[in-house]
């Protein structure tokens, strides 16, 4: 016969002052709406703020919300005033003198990349960095559409690298520069002139999504 024989359970610890005193701050921290605790708050990301809420009656009275952006996770995140907006534009900018332009870096490349997001960052056909976007069109209006781009790359004095038809529905523009072996401000720049020219914009058409195979 095998007996087993269990150690008595220990006594638990009757509370006193002082150790309620310490694990006070802890039990406050853990008490949130939901009841989840900071250690599930932090693990999830939420910063400690749970939700969103409904605005008071002092915010709906200021029409804080013709000056914000409603935003993912709740923030107002302030609108740039319109005067300002049109300073910083792209398109609204001059091409400088190519004798003044200088080569960007990957995080200036990324700044103003968030003005033409159509536009990608690609090795270019010179063997240099340079934007780059395939503009689709009608069959037989690449020409014009050509056309319309070198326009206005003209009127900023800014050549690009690449403008051709590359089939009668496409144009490949690249815009980077060979002297410089990579793009510059300037491209940027001519890149967001010609997504502002409603003409030529206006001659794209959506291309049909493409079939694929997944067996």
């Amino acid at each position: 016969m095998t007996m087993t024989i269990r150690a008595p359970a220990r006594p638990r610890a009757a509370p006193t002052p002082r150790r309620d005193a310490a694990r006070a701050p802890r039990r406050a921290s853990r008490a949130r709406a939901g009841d989840v605790n900071k250690r599930q708050e932090d693990l999830g990301g939420l910063g400690g703020d749970i939700g969103a809420r409904d605005p008071t009656a002092g915010e709906l009275g200021s029409n804080f919300g013709t000056s914000t952006l409603g935003h993912a996770d709740t923030d107002h995140i302030l609108q740039v005033p319109t005067a300002m907006a049109e300073m910083i534009m792209l398109k609204n900018k001059k091409c400088a003198p190519g004798a003044q332009a200088e080569k960007l870096d990957f995080q200036g490349q990324e700044v103003l990349r968030k003005q033409v997001w159509d536009w990608k960052i690609r090795p270019g056909r010179g063997n240099f960095e340079c934007l780059r976007r395939e503009f689709p069109t009608a069959e037989g209006e690449a020409g014009r559409l050509c056309e319309l781009i070198a326009g206005t790359a003209t009127a900023e004095g800014w050549a690009p690298a690449t403008c051709e038809a590359t089939s009668g529905s496409k144009v490949l523009v690249e815009l980077g520069s060979d002297a410089l072996k990579g793009v510059c401000t300037n491209d940027f720049i001519l890149a967001a002139k010609i997504d502002a020219n409603e003409e030529a914009m206006g001659m794209l058409v959506k291309e049909a999504p493409k079939a694929r195979n997944w067996f």
